[in-house]
């Protein structure tokens, strides 16, 4: 199959990786949407080498060998699948919703730690786009605002914090 023979893939890995569920159920997903892989690379938590490119439709993703690579792999096919919007903060948490959800309800894999982290990052991002890109705090989706768990006024607050840091 093509996705199996890009960049990196050594054969010892792509044996492991084939003997786990994650593998194929990714490769599915790519032919569902439509997706190439650039680029499988080795899963490092915490890392920021995974990537979308929506104009090319290609991704670069981890090789999946447990439930968080798999919603990592997921998530950066959920750019391609939802699209690129205006703010980074839309990107994220379109990507996110996407891939909890695909994770869900196509393969019943749930897990709560992601989801947990997933929030953080996508908050990390919508305070940016206020401080940085113009983003006024009235305009955030308020969608967005009840799955993190955020109120304009508790943003607000995190807003002067971070502000106060940045000025030290």
């Amino acid at each position: 199959m093509f996705f199996l023979l890009c960049c990196g893939m050594t054969k010892h890995k792509l044996k492991q990786a084939t003997t786990l569920p994650y593998l194929s159920y990714v490769r599915n997903e790519l032919e569902i949407t439509n997706t190439r892989v650039k680029k499988w690379a080795d899963w490092i938590p915490e890392s920021d080498v995974y990537e979308a490119f929506y104009e090319q439709r290609s991704v670069i993703i981890p090789i999946p060998v447990c439930d968080w690579s798999f919603l990592v792999c997921l998530h950066e096919i959920g750019h391609i699948s939802t699209g690129d919007r205006v703010f980074g903060y839309l990107r994220e948490y379109n990507a996110e919703q996407w891939a909890i959800k695909r994770a869900k309800q196509s393969y019943n894999i749930v897990c709560d730690e992601y989801v947990e982290d997933a929030k953080v990052y996508v908050k990390g991002h919508l305070l940016a786009n206020l401080i940085h890109d113009g983003l006024e705090l009235q305009k955030i989706r308020p969608y967005v605002l009840d799955w993190l768990g955020e109120s304009h006024t508790t943003l607000a607050q995190n807003l002067v914090e971070l502000k106060a840091q940045q000025s030290c």
